[in-house]
């Protein structure tokens, strides 16, 4: 992952070479997969860092606004985020870009809603887009296109907390590295009028890029089998 305008970290340092996600609706299931998993893997792989993340009602963050309102619908998915013939002996698998982004909610608590809402370019109390949005709003700035085509990913952080640091564990998967790249070049960059006003209260701390395998299509075969042959 580069390094890009306002992050305090080197990616060399952070990026790992395996991720594990680990979802469920109770604590305890993902512990007990966590040290099955890790188990199985000792003395190959050992543990470089942790993160647990959790999900608001209404799928909010930190911030209190909706997390994702922009993701491709199920029927365009597909064509966002599985890797196709640009890339055959990937075909079906996705790249995935981690970001741990502690956000400064002290700071942001002190704007009034209307300075919010400006920030975002979408209401907080529903996600509808803002219409008088500055061009440096989130949602102006992260509205991308290169070539004519429209730079899409399909979001799936999670917010995270504790007493001494909170904001967002942003995970996005897309089919070129790229779509992600422009995004965020254009988050931090100049132009419209300035970089996104949500990088005001962004601090990218961790980050790295990697391949998700696809799903298996034989039986007995593991996932990413094809990656060891």
């Amino acid at each position: 992952m580069p390094r890009f305008k306002g992050d305090a970290y080197d990616s060399a340092e952070t990026q790992a070479d395996l991720v594990m996600q680990l979802c469920s609706n109770v604590k305890f299931a993902n512990q007990i997969a966590g040290k099955t998993l890790l188990g199985r893997l000792g003395g190959v792989f050992e543990p470089k860092a942790h993160h647990q993340g959790f999900i608001f009602p209404g799928t909010r963050g930190v911030l209190g606004f909706i997390d994702g309102t922009a993701n491709p619908a199920s029927e365009d998915r597909p064509g966002v985020v599985l890797i196709g013939d640009a890339d055959p002996f990937f075909r079906d698998g996705s790249y995935m870009a981690f970001r741990k982004i502690r956000e400064d909610v002290a700071a942001w608590d002190k704007l009034s809603l209307r300075a919010q809402e400006d920030a975002v370019g979408r209401r907080k109390a529903d996600s509808a887009e803002y219409p008088d949005a500055p061009t440096t709003s989130h949602k102006k700035k992260s509205d991308v296109k290169l070539g004519g085509r429209d730079m899409k990913i399909y979001r799936r952080s999670y917010p995270f907390w504790s007493p001494f640091e909170s904001g967002i564990l942003f995970i996005c998967y897309q089919a070129d590295l790229g779509q992600y790249e422009a995004i965020k070049k254009s988050m931090v960059g100049g132009a419209k009028g300035g970089h996104d006003r949500l990088e005001d209260f962004y601090h990218a701390v961790e980050g790295g890029y990697y391949f998700m395998p696809p799903r298996s299509k034989k039986v007995g075969e593991f996932l990413g089998d094809f990656l060891f042959r």
